[in-house]
């Protein structure tokens, strides 16, 4: 990730089973409410196994109380209203995080293995949270900040209305004063965590499997569900290799990342 890890951030991360033990049980719901992934769509960033272990004893409190974005997330038939656009690009890789009404926040980071595109509904305290963060971004000069570069550049827009907002461009390698910094870290940590959640952010977890559905798992291969056992176990027969799997309904989110979409074709 492009975000600078400050000395207190250990204190800010934890493993995804700490994280999904925060959680509400996901709402159960079929194949159409699972997202189709991007052709070598990846579940998460991967956390180093030296990380993972010195990290197990830590919460996230970024995520909590967050739910899946599952379907539509129009309201009233309209499109949210962005309340913050985050955007960074350092040669070939590219972060993005937009934050709307009603809490919904989408990710979508390019240019490390595979892209990663999510969505979750963060709770109406955490929202107000963020954007009450950067609610001063208007008292931040853009002659103060160092200007981007060809390969580097970064954004930070706060809306106030349709179509009004407040925007700083920046070189995001170079020093920034501490009033942008402050305002960055609450937003660097929530990208952070979402691209490196596995529950949460995987609207496989609570997909209740039906023969005849097909998954991509985080192998970035096509499984389709051969049968169900009790409710409990289910087997998987890879469609492009001759692999057959078994997998318990509750942990189907560990191993695949959403259905065929792009990457069917």
């Amino acid at each position: 990730m492009l975000a600078v890890r400050r000395p207190l951030l250990p204190a800010l991360l934890a493993l995804p089973a700490l994280l999904f033990a925060q959680q509400q049980q996901p709402p159960t719901h079929d194949i159409t409410m699972v997202d189709k992934v991007p052709l070598g769509g990846a579940m998460a960033t991967p956390l180093p196994e030296a990380q993972r272990k010195q990290l197990e004893k830590y919460d996230l409190p970024e995520l909590a109380g967050s739910s899946q974005a599952l379907g539509s997330q129009l309201i009233n038939g309209e499109l949210r209203q962005t309340l913050v656009d985050y955007f960074v690009r350092v040669a070939k890789i590219q972060q993005r995080l937009s934050i709307f009404e009603g809490g919904l926040v989408v990710i979508d980071v390019r240019g490390a293995g595979g892209p990663i595109r999510k969505r979750v509904v963060i709770p109406a305290d955490a929202l107000k949270s963020y954007t009450k963060a950067v609610a001063s971004l208007s008292t931040i000069r853009q002659d103060g900040l160092t200007p981007p570069k060809q390969e580097r550049r970064a954004v930070l827009r706060v809306y106030s209305g349709l179509h009004q907002f407040t925007e700083r461009n920046f070189d995001p390698v170079a020093a920034l004063p501490k009033t942008m910094n402050d305002q960055l870290a609450p937003l660097r940590d929530l990208l952070r965590a979402i691209s490196e959640d596995r529950t949460v952010t995987n609207t496989v977890a609570g997909y209740m499997p039906k023969p005849g559905d097909q998954l991509v798992g985080d192998d970035r291969k096509v499984y389709r569900v051969v049968r169900v056992m009790d409710q409990r176990i289910v087997e998987l027969r890879c469609t492009s290799q001759p692999i057959s799997i078994y997998v318990e309904v509750k942990d189907l989110y560990n191993y695949f990342i959403g259905t065929t979409g792009a990457s069917e074709q």
